[in-house]
């Protein structure tokens, strides 16, 4: 009974994340679009979910992203998840993405959180996942947040390093019991945030 319990009060709270999300991205417009090195970076259009969950899967060992961040990616997709996207062999192929979203702590920072960035694995080192961070710094801070916030795992120095370059200051560090490591949360502060 306990264990149903939980699962309600997981759903619930999921739904909650959800709303939070669509009020917010009421007033968040259309991640614009922009190129660089022959790359495309701009807000995810519909056709291209699936291959951002293609893109994730592969990432995460097939695992798909949670039920929330799906549900944020396609409802809100042009405006929450940006997208790298190159050209191979003639087709447009997603290359990298950056999904974002709202939960509690960030509408009491009014804050927008990194929930997640990945690129191809035969993307990596072109800086695409500098310049997707680049273009979402650029774009949440005229859509009225005072910053973005990300959660990095202490060990993935490559990511903490590109983070700090962009200006990303650590806020709090913990140990993430569900993902066994020590991460750092951080924000990147707009010029009238704190």
């Amino acid at each position: 009974m306990m264990w149903h319990f939980r699962r309600l009060q997981a759903a619930c709270g999921g739904v909650m994340v959800v709303l939070g999300n669509l009020v917010a991205g009421r007033k968040v417009s259309r991640i614009g679009c922009g190129v660089r090195e022959g790359i495309v970076y701009r807000g995810m259009e519909a056709g291209e979910y699936g291959q951002v969950m293609e893109l994730y899967a592969s990432l995460h060992d097939g695992r798909r992203p949670n039920w929330v961040m799906r549900a944020v990616c396609r409802w809100l997709g042009g405006k929450m998840t940006l997208v790298a996207v190159a050209r191979h062999q003639g087709q447009a192929r997603v290359v990298g993405m950056n999904m974002y979203y709202v939960n509690r702590r960030d509408i009491a920072d009014e804050t927008i959180h990194e929930g997640f960035i990945g690129v191809s694995p035969d993307m990596t080192g072109r800086g695409v996942a500098s310049e997707l961070k680049r273009v979402a710094i650029h774009h949440f801070e005229t859509q009225g947040f005072k910053g973005i916030s990300a959660r990095i795992s202490l060990d993935n120095k490559a990511s903490l390093a590109s983070a700090e370059k962009l200006g990303f200051v650590p806020v709090e560090r913990y140990h993430d019991a569900a993902m066994r490591a020590d991460r750092q949360y951080l924000i990147r502060w707009f010029q009238d945030g704190s």
